[in-house]
């Protein structure tokens, strides 16, 4: 196992005095903080807490403050001086204008990358020079505590691309891009009025119609532009440039990214600011003055242990651990599935519909996927059937009459098709769905696999989708897709491919993550509908089940997630027959929950009141990539993009498994690195950050920790790990899917928590 090394981040120690004098009053109403801040507004820095309003004197004069005057340890309450170098770190930078305050964030002032990249690539566009990529400098401030009691402050530098489009609606429309549903921001806005617009209906005239708008509906074309969003630069520019010469700018804009993102040049340009921020002294209050200093580097010592380097992960292919493998794949290939000896459904049915012209090359794949591509190519050399111990596989041919040019009624044709293949009682457990690559990307509810997936899963079927440049690839790149295939496919015939190990101290061990989808996809908040998104697993990563909640807005859900958590836990509770005096650990992982609901005293209560008999262990640990901090191993040369090359990928990212101390009850954890990073140009992977509830009972932090990156190696969409541990990514797999399948007519989620509750239908 790898020795950690020291691990620079990037942020720099801001350098504060030991004690400062505050003013300490009661304030129980936080409704009322926003107007005492104006009244004391360039006098008073006010941050309240915990019913306590906490005062800085800045200058001299204005109104006076009564209360309790307390000198405090700025050790033991960095909070404070934390809220206070939020609102002057713009100081230090101080040519630049903000377009946010909160974090500070501003854009390079003479470094825009689509003029570049355009001339790199040779192409023009009269519009072209109205969009703008540019680089962004976020500025925060954050506590960290590497090791107990020694509680910092500390400033982290993150750099990411600001998107912009300033060309005129008119010129867009003129140009013919489709502009409908995109959002539109108001150029001017006034004060107190949201810069979001709305979304487009129509254009008319001088004037243009939102279909949704935060206010009026009908707003001036010259007052509004396009929101600068990557999805709408990606759609503009492919309409005005075409996808071939689209995708070559974009290539060329990759390239100068690299300059601020690749994890060497990131480090430099982060050094770079660092040194910046360091000429200017911070005013905190009256005659007080904070400094930037050196960069905060993680490192172990004799008495402290802040970075370690996890074991590996085993893959396990049997119940009693003694088969496993470091690998997914060469594990799978030697011992075959975990659930080989309890797998019920032996010789699995697959309705494979395909469009007909294409019958010769779609039997060659299926033969392929089958039996296997023979010993010449180790990648898949025996076939779905005997890699995971089945007797045999049976293919139900539905041939489409489709051709690529009917795409306005290609998924009519399909989907009439499946109801005439079906109709005579044919039994599947499983459908394989082959496109056209052209009726792949075809949208809404025009897209063929969006209508036959929704029809297939309200009779309970799972699916799969191929596209015709996989069935056409040749069999040195096929064997490798047919890997990540056949795992995908064995998981929605409900079965376990591999699991990994677990510690067996305890009775039962359950791992639920938890989600939810915006079905709506509307970012008017009256307009939201949300579902909430469950899946459970077994401590070694066994799937139980899953779980999609019934529709409600907002407000009701908080009741939509005891409702459906208490459900599940009496299931739960029955299928493990928990016992009075068993020692059960129940650990919830989410990504993000709603704002305003604390999510995890609601679970809490439901875990406790299900487990009334017995010894329950409960965390809430919740698994972010939205945060500000990375972390940098300057002795990881990294991988060569391909064998016997001298030009390297993933330089800088510390080796899988890495976990850093940022506190008591948080950590940072490499989960991609090393051959992992797929590109040359990929950026820096940020860690994720791990943080424990404070009101979880069971509390081995770095236990949780390690429990995640085994869950990322749990993705049974491919042979390689994911880059979020499996409850939070399947949760987000279910989301996305349902987003897209909301406006299928008399689709309904209930099947997804009836017929196919065990299913992994969404990989």
């Amino acid at each position: 196992m790898p020795q950690p090394r020291n691990l620079f981040t990037n942020g720099f120690k801001v350098e504060l005095p030991e004690a400062i004098d505050v003013i300490v009053r009661e304030f129980p109403n936080p409704s009322e903080v926003k107007a005492e801040r104006e009244r004391l507004d360039g006098f008073w820095f006010i941050h309240w807490v915990g019913g306590k309003l906490y005062h800085l004197r800045l200058r001299s004069g204005g109104p006076n403050v009564d209360g309790e005057v307390k000198p405090l340890r700025v050790r033991s309450h960095p909070w404070l001086l934390r809220a206070r170098i939020d609102d002057v770190i713009g100081d230090a930078v101080s040519q630049y204008t903000p377009i946010r305050v909160r974090p500070f964030t501003f854009l390079a002032q003479k470094a825009e990358l689509i003029a570049p990249a355009a001339q790199s690539a040779k192409i023009l566009h009269p519009l072209l020079s109205g969009f703008k990529v540019t680089p962004r400098f976020v500025l925060n401030a954050k506590v960290y505590e590497p090791n107990d009691g020694v509680a910092g402050l500390g400033v982290f530098v993150n750099v990411g691309m600001h998107y912009d489009i300033d060309v005129p609606l008119s010129d867009l429309h003129a140009a013919n891009i489709d502009l409908a549903g995109m959002y539109v921001v108001r150029r001017n806005p006034e004060k107190g009025q949201r810069r979001l617009a709305g979304r487009i209906g129509r254009l008319a005239g001088t004037q243009v119609h939102l279909s949704e708008a935060t206010d009026t509906d009908v707003v001036p074309v010259d007052s509004i532009k396009l929101e600068g969003s990557r999805e709408n630069v990606a759609r503009c520019l492919t309409g005005l440039l075409g996808a071939g010469r689209y995708k070559a700018l974009v290539n060329a804009l990759d390239d100068e990214q690299t300059a601020y993102r690749l994890g060497p040049d990131f480090d430099g340009v982060v050094g770079k600011m660092g040194a910046h921020l360091a000429k200017t002294p911070l005013p905190i209050a009256q005659g007080v003055e904070a400094k930037i200093t050196d960069r905060i580097v993680f490192k172990n010592d004799d008495t402290t242990r802040s970075v370690y380097v996890t074991p590996p992960v085993d893959y396990v292919f049997d119940r009693t651990g003694a088969k496993s493998a470091a690998y997914a794949w060469p594990g799978l290939s030697q011992f075959g599935p975990y659930d080989r000896a309890t797998f019920t459904n032996k010789s699995p049915r697959l309705l494979v519909v395909f469009p007909a012209s294409t019958q010769g090359k779609v039997e060659a794949l299926l033969r392929a996927f089958r039996d296997g591509l023979g010993a010449s190519y180790r990648g898949f050399p025996k076939g779905f059937r005997d890699l995971f111990g089945l007797v045999q596989v049976d293919f139900v041919m539905c041939p489409v009459a489709v051709s690529i040019a009917d795409k306005a009624t290609a998924e009519a044709t399909y989907r009439q098709a499946i109801e005439a293949r079906l109709s005579s009682g044919e039994e599947v457990q499983g459908s394989i769905i082959v496109l056209f690559d052209e009726h792949a990307h075809l949208k809404g509810l025009q897209n063929p696999y969006i209508r036959t997936k929704a029809l297939l899963l309200t009779l309970g079927i799972p699916t799969q989708e191929v596209r015709m440049w996989t069935v056409g690839q040749p069999p040195g790149q096929l064997q490798y897709t047919l890997q990540n295939f056949s795992v995908s496919v064995y998981a929605k015939l409900n079965g376990t491919p591999w699991t990994v190990n677990q510690d067996k101290a305890i009775s039962d061990e359950l791992v639920v993550g938890m989600g939810f989808a915006e079905l709506s996809g509307s970012r008017f908040e009256d307009r939201q509908r949300f579902v909430g998104i469950t899946t459970v697993f077994s401590g070694d990563g066994t799937y139980l089940l899953g779980n999609v909640s019934k529709e409600c807005n907002y407000a009701g859900y908080p009741d939509m997630v005891r409702e459906s958590m208490l459900g599940i836990l009496k299931e739960l509770k029955a299928r493990n027959n928990w016992r009075p005096g068993d020692t059960v650990r129940v650990i919830f992982h989410a990504h993000r929950p709603l704002k305003r609901v604390d999510v995890a005293k609601i679970v809490f209560a439901c875990t406790r009141e299900i487990g009334a008999e017995q010894d329950i262990q409960m965390a809430f640990v919740t698994v972010s990539h939205d945060h500000p901090f990375f972390i940098i191993d300057r002795g990881e040369k990294g991988e060569p993009i391909k064998r016997d090359s001298d030009i390297m990928k993933g330089m800088f990212a510390p080796v899988r498994g890495t976990i850093a101390r940022i506190g008591r009850s948080t950590r940072l954890l490499a989960a991609n690195s090393g051959k992992l990073i797929k590109r040359q140009n990929s950026p820096l992977p940020a860690p994720l950050l791990i943080s424990l509830h404070e009101d979880s009972t069971f509390k081995d932090v770095d236990y949780l920790a390690e429990q995640v990156l085994k869950f990322t190696s749990l993705s049974w969409r491919s042979t390689l790990p994911a880059g979020t541990p499996v409850t939070i990514f399947y949760s987000e797999r279910i989301a996305e899917l349902l987003g897209r399948l909301k406006d299928v007519p008399n689709f309904s989620t209930t099947a997804l928590s009836v017929k196919l509750k065990w299913s992994r239908w969404f990989l």
